[in-house]
């Protein structure tokens, strides 16, 4: 077969075959054989530029070893060459340490070869690998046969091209539907916390990754195993560094644009939750203000219209037993109007604009209970978790009223930078705790402050008062 015979079988190989390794198999193969050259291998370089051999023909027994293992592992001199970029045309004759190495261990005959031709696989600028030829019996390859390497080079170059693009575009597609899969699951979910927990097992379901790493504010979120081989990405969202570190064994070059991908779809879902969230928070004070309205526009005038007449009444009135009966009705009248009052300042609470500690000492001073609050390092809470503490502190400071049988009460604030600590103690009657947990307003206290990340322990006994610890995330 000679030359031009060669090229053009090689071509169509390379255009019609659809497994590479078996392509290059079979152009190594009748390369040699029109040449007449006995040895020959291919090296490609994989993305982390570590050597495959993808074939080889007529290796004496030294190179063909267990299995080819001294091709397949270790470097040598033309290998090093090609990372240093040095190796960009054919070089004649180099002498080869893979067949030193061989002869030094012993590991067989290296039938007489020392040196090889090497030629790097190329495709305009780029470079994929190269092939190495040998002989025992040529010293120095004709310019004619180097030629004719360096074309059938460029053929193979060309063609693993294209076999590599037709792969990035097939992983590029998979990528794509697995990410939707992780968007159309994950966009269900309307909690912060549940979000950022699942994130990471759902990623480790669709990607070929080993583990996944979450941090967003002071709380972190693993998944999976970790390895060396990381890939991070860290933004800034609302003051708060969010994070998202990917553990693999290998990371494919579509990898960084969909962990790119992944992030601006955790900061944007995360906003959206936090919008969600405001949004909630504002209809639920709007429909508070317009009950707290609604409650002093009609019921709060209308009972405070029966006080007026029962107080008139009672001077009226000569008998005994009926100035008795218009005197309860007066005093329950008086008794519902302030219990409205708190009931409405629950409702809008006037005052919180400028802090828990005024809207603690307004409140104490609403309902009657003498109240010492202690703050320690003073920090701004978010709208959220102030509104949450608020409410709990409300919760509290009515059932110390209505049920401790006592009228003081001590409130209790640390503040850290990521935390506040709640101490609100008591010395009243106490009470079975077992049955108190079945009320709402404790079971509320426990909502509330569950839903913002916190949590909440309650202790109490008969006889000896309440004491309730909260431990709040600042934001």
């Amino acid at each position: 077969m000679n030359a031009l015979e060669t090229l053009r079988m090689i071509s169509k190989t390379l255009n019609e075959g659809d497994n590479l390794e078996g392509m290059l198999q079979a152009v190594l193969d009748a390369l040699l054989e029109t040449t007449g050259i006995e040895s020959g291998w291919i090296f490609l370089m994989d993305e982390s530029e570590q050597q495959q051999l993808v074939a080889y023909s007529g290796l004496p027994a030294g190179l063909s070893h267990n299995e080819c293992e001294p091709l397949r592992k270790g470097g040598c001199w033309c290998l090093n060459k090609y990372k240093n970029n040095e190796l960009t045309h054919a070089i004649n004759i180099m002498n080869c340490k893979r067949l030193e190495q061989a002869t030094l261990h012993n590991l067989g005959s290296t039938n007489g070869m020392e040196r090889h031709a090497t030629i790097p696989i190329q495709a305009g600028e780029e470079s994929f690998g190269l092939i190495n030829v040998a002989s025992p019996r040529i010293d120095q390859f004709s310019n004619q046969e180097l030629e004719l390497f360096e074309t059938v080079a460029y053929q193979i170059g060309a063609t693993v091209k294209r076999f590599r693009l037709f792969l990035q575009e097939q992983e590029r597609t998979k990528i794509l539907s697995q990410f939707g899969k992780y968007i159309a699951i994950m966009k269900q979910e309307t909690d912060e916390r549940r979000f950022l927990e699942q994130a990471g097992t759902v990623m480790l379901t669709f990607f070929d990754w080993s583990g996944v790493q979450l941090s967003y504010g002071t709380e972190t979120f693993f998944n999976g195993v970790k390895n060396r081989h990381i890939h991070k990405v860290t933004i800034e969202l609302d003051g708060e560094e969010l994070s998202l570190m990917i553990f693999s064994s290998h990371f494919l070059k579509e990898s960084e644009s969909l962990i790119q991908d992944l992030m601006a779809h955790l900061s944007l879902h995360l906003k959206q939750i936090q919008l969600e969230k405001k949004q909630q928070m504002v209809v639920r004070t709007e429909e508070r203000n317009r009950l707290a309205r609604d409650l002093h526009d009609s019921v709060n005038q209308l009972l405070f219209s029966l006080v007026l007449h029962a107080k008139g009444l009672e001077k009226r009135v000569d008998d005994p037993r009926i100035q008795a009966s218009v005197q309860l009705i007066h005093e329950l009248g008086n008794e519902a109007l302030q219990e409205l009052k708190q009931l409405i300042y629950q409702l809008r609470p006037e005052g919180l604009e400028f802090g828990l500690m005024s809207a603690i000492k307004k409140y104490s001073e609403l309902i009657g209970l003498q109240i010492e609050v202690q703050a320690k390092g003073l920090k701004a809470l978010s709208e959220e978790r102030e509104v949450c503490l608020w409410r709990v502190l409300q919760e509290a400071i009515n059932n110390c009223k209505k049920h401790a049988e006592t009228n003081k009460m001590m409130i209790g604030l640390i503040f850290s930078e990521e935390k506040v600590e709640v101490l609100i103690e008591d010395k009243g009657v106490g009470f079975e705790l077992k049955e108190i947990k079945k009320g709402v307003g404790i079971s509320s206290m426990l909502e509330r402050i569950n839903e913002v990340g916190g949590s909440i322990q309650i202790d109490s006994n008969l006889g000896k008062g309440t004491k309730i610890e909260i431990i709040l995330p600042i934001k």
